[in-house]
């Protein structure tokens, strides 16, 4: 049966090839059969245009025809891969390769599974005779198209300069992206030459994401992190769940995404506890950073270690809203109690895609989550933090060392 199979299926890509019409619409379903649309859309939408970059779902479909045959080189036997292999030692590689076959590392074109039919992409027909290149030139194309340096632009904007960058900004960058054919050094130089980007009012825009705040309070108080996963707790405790971000686009570099009540109070949280030594396996020098020189009060260790912590930073008013704080010595209990009458009302979850699921998924872990959280709680507040550690905590916890 398989000879038979395989001599029907030779005479069939030898009739195709002579140009008998009825094999070769036979010919193109078979290879339509695996289109991987999924893989067109990522590339479009994710990774060029955009998702509002003026493409159509038949545009979708012509580059998943047009990457029909890319496929990767099997490490393995499993599967689909040992007949790859099979393949490869039936016919020898020089004859494969002849045939339009494209090895690359781990990359491999299969120009049997090609579909060679004519294709039209966003305006541009491609006639499927290329093979290979024919993939090559469409993702050419996209990378080189004006949405795609729009998209990519914004991108680079709300992550350096602001949640909403300006129009003029995006356009100066497209321009630089566009000329340059993509280069994104140039890109970024247009950016931080262009008066946008030096504008005071998009002067420390950007908020940091649960990762880059822990991070920072690590390198402010130059910590000895010998244990990092509580640091990892504590991120998820703010908010960010290190890879349980469903979608495909990563953690959304908006402020509105991670500040809230709830939020605010964590990272406040997260300062005291840090500051005052309560986190496993790190341990803080708050008087190291000032030569172990001690600051006679509250109001002092406040100015003092702004400038240590917020250097060539305006704090004036900063620390004029935070010196209350710190000379309440209830700060801390305070501030406990507010988290934990906040714990029922917190949105964060608008970071996860699908509520209710994740609800289910994770019952047991957030019961955990919250009986540790208590536990900390009463270990803190119970604790004997000095005036400094409270300052150093309430520093690090304040809407100015949030910024970046």
């Amino acid at each position: 049966f398989q000879r038979r199979q395989a001599a029907i299926d030779k005479a069939l890509e030898d009739s195709a090839r002579m140009g008998n019409p009825a094999a070769q619409i036979v010919m193109q379903r078979r290879k339509a059969e695996g289109l991987n649309e999924n893989y067109a859309r990522e590339i479009m939408e994710l990774h060029t245009l955009g998702v509002d970059g003026g493409y159509q779902q038949k545009d979708v479909t012509e580059v998943a025809r047009a990457l029909t045959g890319w496929t990767i080189y099997p490490l393995r036997d499993e599967g689909g891969a040992g007949a790859i292999k099979r393949l490869v030692e039936r016919f020898g590689w020089d004859n494969l390769s002849r045939r339009g076959f494209v090895r690359e590392g781990d990359f491999l074109f299969r120009a049997d599974k090609h579909d060679e039919g004519t294709k039209t992409i966003l305006g541009k027909t491609f006639d499927g005779k290329a093979g290979y290149q024919e993939g090559v030139e469409v993702i050419r194309m996209l990378a080189t198209h004006p949405s795609t340096a729009s998209f990519i632009c914004k991108k680079l904007a709300v992550r350096f300069v602001r949640d909403t960058p300006p129009p003029s900004l995006i356009n100066k960058m497209s321009k630089a992206f566009l000329q340059s054919n993509g280069n994104i050094r140039e890109t970024l130089i247009a950016m931080v030459s262009s008066d946008e980007f030096w504008n005071k009012a998009n002067l420390r825009e950007k908020i940091k994401s649960p990762f880059e705040f822990a991070i920072s309070a690590v390198r402010a108080t130059n910590a000895d992190i010998q244990q990092p996963f509580q640091l990892f707790q504590w991120c998820t405790r703010m908010g960010q769940r290190f890879y349980y971000y469903q979608a495909p686009t990563g953690f959304p570099d908006k402020s509105t995404f991670w500040i809230n009540t709830g939020s605010l109070l964590n990272r406040m949280n997260f300062g005291l506890a840090f500051a005052s030594g309560k986190i496993p396996g790190i341990k803080v020098d708050l008087p190291a950073l000032n030569q172990h020189r001690e600051p006679e009060s509250a109001d002092e260790a406040l100015d003092v270690y702004s400038k240590i912590f917020l250097p060539e930073r305006p704090l004036e008013e900063n620390n004029k809203r935070l010196k209350a704080l710190v000379n309440d010595a209830n700060a801390a209990e305070k501030i406990n109690q507010a988290a934990a009458a906040n714990t029922n009302e917190d949105d964060s979850d608008n970071m996860q895609m699908n509520r209710n699921q994740r609800r289910k998924n994770n019952q047991n872990e957030r019961a955990a989550l919250s009986k540790n959280s208590k536990a900390f709680t009463m270990s803190f507040v119970s604790g004997n933090n000095s005036t400094l550690a409270q300052v150093a905590g309430i520093i690090i916890g304040s809407p100015e060392f949030q910024r970046r």
